[in-house]
């Protein structure tokens, strides 16, 4: 991937956890590395395929200058994020954020944070049945836009019968594919947080949900801890996962079956038969 360098940009300004640093202010450099596709920029001099540097240069500043944090790792972040916002062409950004008048009474050059995030794509599964379904499902799809998640595909919302063994009301089931920077932990935290925005409340396994987010895969990622597994466990069981997905990624490919989605549907189908 091409990339957009920018080395020691200097700025001055009031962060740190000392009330002296908040008060007098110092010295921070930022270096920079963009990953985003230049070809268009290169071949057909367009410019709004590629970033004016200069103009990143100026926002990063005044970014910086307009509040104080205590944490440089709170504000090398901050300018990650607002860097994915205003510039959705970067595909990846690796800043490093440097404090050279560290409060250190040592022998000491300078003091660094590094933050590294690329964009990613994942696909979520939605279901809901209580209430207004339909709505349910179009109320989550917003609160993920607004966490900066760019939505790419969205499938059919399909009407399923409950899975679990619980007795209940059927489903609005859905699927969609994001694209977004969050590390995987992060946006399995964020799809958390979403359901009990909208009041989730998790009483009976498998149960009747007001609204159910889960994580299906990020990229080719697997991933095993108590907090997520990745891909999700039950894909290969689920037909209310697989028929929406299939409709959108048929040639996506299982990370752990090495199998695509479109032959996991025939599988289940043919077992169901």
């Amino acid at each position: 991937m091409d990339q957009l360098q920018i080395k020691d940009l200097e700025i001055f300004a009031y962060h740190g956890l000392f009330p002296s640093e908040k008060e007098l202010g110092q010295k921070f450099v930022i270096s920079a590395s963009l990953s985003y596709d230049m070809t268009k920029t290169a071949t057909e001099l367009d410019l709004t395929a590629s970033i004016h540097y200069g103009e990143l240069c100026q926002q990063w500043t005044t970014w910086f200058q307009e509040s104080t944090e205590d944490l440089i790792e709170t504000v090398a972040y901050k300018l990650v994020e607002r860097t994915f916002e205003t510039y959705p062409l970067v595909q990846e950004i690796e800043l490093e954020l440097k404090k050279p008048w560290a409060p250190v009474h040592l022998p000491l050059d300078t003091c660094s944070v590094t933050i590294h995030r690329r964009k990613q794509r994942a696909f979520i599964a939605l279901g809901s049945n209580m209430g207004d379904k339909q709505a349910n499902l179009e109320q989550a799809i917003d609160k993920l836009r607004t966490r900066g998640l760019h939505i790419l595909k969205e499938s059919s919302v399909l009407a399923t019968e409950p899975w679990g063994g619980v007795e209940q009301d059927s489903f609005a089931n859905q699927v969609i594919e994001v694209e977004t920077w969050l590390p995987a932990p992060v946006l399995l935290e964020t799809l958390l947080a979403i359901e009990s925005e909208m009041g989730r409340v998790r009483e009976v396994h498998w149960g009747p949900r007001l609204i159910d987010l889960d994580l299906l895969f990020v990229e080719d990622q697997v991933i095993y801890t108590d907090e997520l597994i990745l891909p999700h466990p039950y894909i290969a069981e689920r037909l209310f996962v697989l028929e929406p997905l299939v409709e959108i990624a048929p040639h996506f490919i299982h990370p752990i079956l090495k199998q695509p989605i479109r032959y996991l549907v025939d599988q289940l189908e043919q077992g169901n038969a």
